[in-house]
């Protein structure tokens, strides 16, 4: 690594070490496209991936079932415990034949339907569009699908969480470098606080998945790890009390 590399690397450690307060009546956590394509080895998206490169997604899928949905279900267990907004996002068509997805995922659904006879990104109603069992979400909590990376481009999201007087977003879910991170750099950009959970993100290899919480922290929100924000909750909440 050049020298350039390690003191741009201080002032990044240095700007997340700041505090970013949370206030438990204006944060929500959202859980971004923890969805049985994604984390199933089962699913059409799986199988299509690992025909192309085999074994491409076996870190990714063993991180989601050992640390993510773990990380996942402690936070959503403490925003629940405090009564607090919970957000689900999916990524899959809202039309079942695909053709409202961005073009990207549109070519991938040809070439996939064209190999395997099935769809690389599911329709919403699809069994393999649905959240993982282990974080099903409850009653009163959003679950908002999208056809783009980033969930406020094809969504009316930023509407609802200024209906819900949501100032701070707490955010995990995958895959940390794309629709992660493009929620949550978006978000930023439109005023808002943003944590990344970097023990509630996977990516496909862990130096991606550390570049981009290496970029993220700093410029655009912080990152902490779940047992972190769970503690600064807690905090919170008994203050207010």
């Amino acid at each position: 690594m050049s020298l350039a590399h390690d003191k741009y690397m201080e002032l990044q450690r240095l700007r997340n070490a700041d505090p970013m307060p949370i206030d438990p009546r204006h944060t929500a956590l959202m859980i971004i496209d923890m969805q049985e394509y994604f984390l199933n080895p089962e699913s059409p998206f799986s199988r299509a991936c690992n025909a192309s490169v085999p074994g491409v997604l076996d870190y990714f899928q063993e991180r989601g079932r050992t640390l993510v949905e773990p990380a996942l279900e402690r936070l959503l267990a403490c925003f629940r415990a405090q009564h607090m907004r919970v957000i689900y996002t999916t990524v899959a068509s809202e039309l079942t034949d695909g053709s409202d997805l961005m073009p990207v995922m549109k070519q991938r659904n040809a070439i996939s339907q064209e190999r395997q006879q099935e769809a690389f990104i599911p329709a919403r109603t699809d069994a393999w569009a649905r959240i993982v069992p282990i974080l099903e979400p409850q009653d009163n909590e959003l679950v908002i699908n999208k056809t783009t990376y980033g969930t406020f481009t094809s969504t009316g999201l930023d509407h609802t969480l200024r209906n819900l007087g949501i100032k701070t977003l707490v955010i995990g879910g995958v895959v940390t470098n794309v629709c992660v991170e493009t929620t949550a750099r978006d978000a930023s950009d439109l005023g808002y606080g943003v944590m990344l959970v970097g023990d509630a993100c996977a990516a496909h290899s862990p130096e991606i998945h550390e570049a981009s919480l290496l970029s993220f922290q700093g410029p655009f929100g912080r990152v902490r790890r779940a047992d972190e924000i769970v503690a600064l909750i807690e905090q919170a909440a008994s203050d207010v009390a």
